[in-house]
């Protein structure tokens, strides 16, 4: 199985940037952070957690791979704001770049060659663990990982060892145009909890007033991650086989996919561009994706003052909730680093123990983690007039703790790609059940040995 593993870790590293639906930006250069200039530090933050300092003598310079200088740069400069003895050099480079170079110099086994750190995104973090056993540094002994959200600490273990650092979070939410849900007849309060039946008669509703509910792309189920792990289950079971027939959330979210698909309240985007254009040109009531969307909502200035925030809605399947997540990334200190004792140690005293840091990547960056001291700190209180003076990072800071764990395995991207397969299929009238066989002896067909 690794072998097979090995070949499709570059496939899934490009696909799982493209399900993600995050934003990623960069500039295709090196760019190494400036660590000792920029960033602030947050003068009402908790002070009982700072940093100790390093034990290393001399500062040592710590090299991380990873994408989006602005959000996971920004990330590590602040973090080397509270950390004496190393530095921080952080090489930027595109998203799938990033993931395909880990890869390709892991499974060169030159060493020479290695980063200290690198950034993997959760979706894809199981496959690097299970193909380079060794070459990722356990955690377990500096890193306290009840202190995280349990969904998180799924995500960056292997095999009952912790190996990453789990850093941003993706917790879901159902983003809405409180002007367009008032016309409807809906209130604040009927947009809490809703089921997605419930979702789905709000849509006709919208219709009716001439507005639609929200965007569809039939070539994309990326909302798919966010109604499965809201029930606490996925794609694949824990052995990394198919859960696709016998998958009952599974057949309720092609369900779901289906009535979109027929109906008229929907707004068709194909790509990000047709999907953000709909929502920044008011031509939606309503988003459900991870928390990373705020900014892309805020891009509207003109629609300040006229969004809010609620739980996604919850499946009709037992053990479904209204908490879930949809994309995030952890940090992952490599063995054979130059500086890997130091690496550990930073990241443990840093992203691993340190309200303070939590408090100033929420105030300055509006970068929300799953370090749960840190759910109370200062910068959560922060009223933004864009969604309504509402504290929105305080309210989806307070649901990262209910979102199910989940293990997504190392095969996200193949079962994605497997049931897009026949969903032109099911859509056009095909029964479910033998579409999902199909779809599992694809999948089975391509992680085979």
């Amino acid at each position: 199985m690794k072998r097979k593993v090995l070949s499709l870790l570059l496939a899934t590293a490009l696909v799982a940037s493209v399900f993600s639906g995050c934003s990623t930006k960069n500039n295709g250069v090196n760019k190494p952070v400036d660590s000792k200039t920029e960033a602030a530090t947050a003068t009402d933050a908790p002070k009982t957690e700072e940093p100790k300092d390093s034990p290393a003598a001399e500062p040592v310079e710590i090299t991380v791979w990873g994408w989006d200088v602005n959000f996971n740069g920004a990330a590590l400069q602040a973090a080397d704001e509270l950390y004496e003895g190393a530095t921080l050099n952080f090489v930027e480079m595109a998203k799938a770049d990033a993931l395909q170079k880990i890869h390709t110099v892991l499974a060169s086994g030159v060493k020479e060659d290695l980063p200290d750190v690198v950034i993997i995104s959760d979706l894809a973090a199981q496959g690097y663990l299970m193909s380079y056993p060794g070459a990722f540094k356990a955690m377990d002994d500096v890193i306290n990982y009840d202190d995280f959200a349990s969904y998180k600490k799924s995500a960056v273990s292997y095999d009952g060892v912790g190996y990453g650092v789990p850093f941003d979070t993706g917790v879901a939410g159902l983003f809405y145009r409180t002007d367009y849900i008032q016309e409807a007849g809906y209130t604040d309060e009927d947009m809490q909890d809703l089921t997605w039946a419930e979702y789905i008669e709000l849509g006709k509703k919208l219709k009716e007033k001439g507005h639609l509910l929200q965007t569809y792309n039939p070539n994309d189920i990326s909302e798919f991650q966010i109604m499965l792990q809201s029930a606490g289950t996925w794609y694949t079971d824990d052995a990394g086989k198919a859960n696709f027939v016998n998958n009952t959330a599974l057949k309720e979210c092609i369900d779901i996919f289906k009535q979109f698909n027929s109906s008229d309240f929907v707004k068709v985007a194909s790509d990000w561009t047709g999907f953000a254009g709909a929502i920044n040109g008011g031509e939606v009531a309503c988003v459900i994706r991870g928390s990373w969307i705020a900014s892309t909502i805020k891009a509207a200035a003109d629609q300040s003052g006229l969004w809010k925030v609620a739980p996604v809605p919850k499946l009709s399947v037992n053990g479904a909730t209204n908490k879930s997540n949809q994309g995030g990334s952890s940090w992952y200190v490599l063995a054979e680093g130059k500086n890997a004792d130091v690496a550990a140690d930073f990241f443990a005293k840093t992203f691993g123990g340190s309200t303070e840091l939590y408090n100033t990547l929420v105030e300055q960056k509006n970068i929300m983690a799953t370090y749960l001291p840190a759910s109370t700190v200062a910068a959560y209180e922060k009223e933004d007039p864009f969604f309504s003076n509402t504290k929105i990072n305080q309210i989806l800071a307070s649901w990262i703790a209910e979102i199910p764990a989940v293990n997504n395995g190392a095969y996200s991207a193949e079962a994605q790609g497997a049931l897009l397969a026949v969903m032109p299929d099911i859509l056009g009238g095909k029964d479910i059940d033998s579409s999902l066989k199909q779809a599992e002896e694809q999948f089975n067909q391509t992680v085979q040995e």
